[in-house]
């Protein structure tokens, strides 16, 4: 199991949340947000919520899979709770600059969403690739947002 798989781990996970794995590539990204948005607006998030996490986590996957490496596979999971949904992508990369904050990425992230987090597995770019991720969390409307 790689890191991109065992960060969410399904023990981790509540018992709804949904994990799609595609190739990364930028024509798999209309199914990324479709899923996305049908997974929110199935959440109870209202209009306005569904509509900028789909344009979140478009621009997540956007720059994970321009930072992809060749056949490299991306992972998408989308976790419901409670209060929050959020959002993991993934995917083995051959660049570390994937999104820094402060970048142009990262404000629209951090303006669409209410916590944007990346993580990475710590390999160097280039030697077998370095997992790399991007976390977005929304938070329902009743809960402080």
């Amino acid at each position: 199991m790689n890191d991109a798989e065992s960060r969410g781990s399904a023990a981790q996970r509540g018992a709804s949340a949904v994990e799609l794995r595609v190739a990364a590539k930028l024509e798999n990204l209309a199914v990324l947000r479709t899923v996305v948005g049908a997974v929110g607006t199935f959440e109870d998030l209202d209009f306005d919520a569904v509509a900028d996490l789909r344009l979140a986590v478009d621009e997540a996957c956007t720059r994970l899979i321009r930072s992809a490496s060749p056949e490299a596979t991306l992972v998408v999971v989308v976790d419901a709770h409670d209060d929050v949904v959020v959002v993991e992508a993934s995917t083995t990369c051959d660049t570390s600059d994937v999104v820094s904050p402060g970048s142009f990425s990262w404000h629209v992230l951090s303006s669409l969403t209410d916590d944007v987090q990346t993580f990475h597995n710590g390999h160097e770019p280039g030697s077998d690739g370095q997992v790399f991720g991007i976390t977005l969390t929304t938070r329902r409307a009743g809960s402080g947002r």
